[in-house]
C-alpha cells in the first residue's frame, strides 16, 4: 500500500472554506479514483492547518491518480488562497483495532 499526504495552509477563515470545498467538491471527485482504499480529512482549527491523507492498493494506483490529484490542488488553491504541498509513502505497517 502507499499513501499521499496533502498538507494546507492558511488562516482559520480560509480553512473553513477548506472544508466546505472538501465535503462539497474534493470527496465526490477522490471516490471516483481507481485503487483509492480510504481517505481521511484532518484539520488543525487554531493553526489554520488541514491534511488530506489516502491510502492506495499499489503506488500505480496512487502515480495513476496524480493528474486528478493536481487540479484538485490547483482549484483548492486557488478557491481557498490557502498554500498546498503534497508527500508520499510507502506503507510499511498497520494497525487496525
Amino acid at each position: 500500500m502507499f499513501a499521499r499526504i496533502g498538507t494546507w495552509q492558511g488562516s482559520p477563515d480560509q480553512l473553513e472554506r477548506w472544508i466546505s470545498r472538501a465535503r462539497e467538491l474534493v470527496k465526490p471527485s477522490v471516490q471516483q479514483d481507481p485503487g483509492l482504499k480510504v481517505a481521511y480529512w484532518l484539520v488543525d482549527r487554531e493553526g489554520g492547518k488541514g491534511l488530506i491523507i489516502t491510502i492506495w492498493e499499489s503506488e500505480e494506483a496512487m502515480r495513476a491518480s496524480e493528474q486528478s490529484r493536481m487540479q484538485r490542488q490547483t482549484a483548492t488553491s486557488a478557491a481557498t488562497g490557502g498554500k498546498v504541498t503534497t508527500d508520499r509513502y510507502e506503507v510499511v505497517d498497520y494497525l487496525i483495532m
